[in-house]
């Protein structure tokens, strides 16, 4: 396998990652959402914290991608 074709792939697997990500966060606000006035503080803070850190990691994750898309141009 050529080394253009493992970045692509890898490029793919962030990628659906990201949109996994994506859409447990969009869960976690649904369910945050609806579960806002009848959960007890300490797990709304804890999913809080969790969206939180999903979004950090997202942030991460779509940098990395890109710069594997930059990094294709010298190929």
């Amino acid at each position: 396998m050529a080394k253009i074709d493992r970045v692509k792939e890898f490029i793919n697997y962030l990628k659906v990652l990201l949109i996994f990500l994506l859409a447990t966060s969009v869960g976690l606000i649904a369910w945050l959402a609806q579960n806002y006035d009848s959960t007890s503080s300490k797990l709304l803070y804890l999913a809080a914290g969790a969206l939180f850190a999903i979004f950090i990691f997202v942030v991460i994750l779509n940098r990395k991608i890109l710069k594997d898309i930059e990094s294709l141009e010298e190929y």
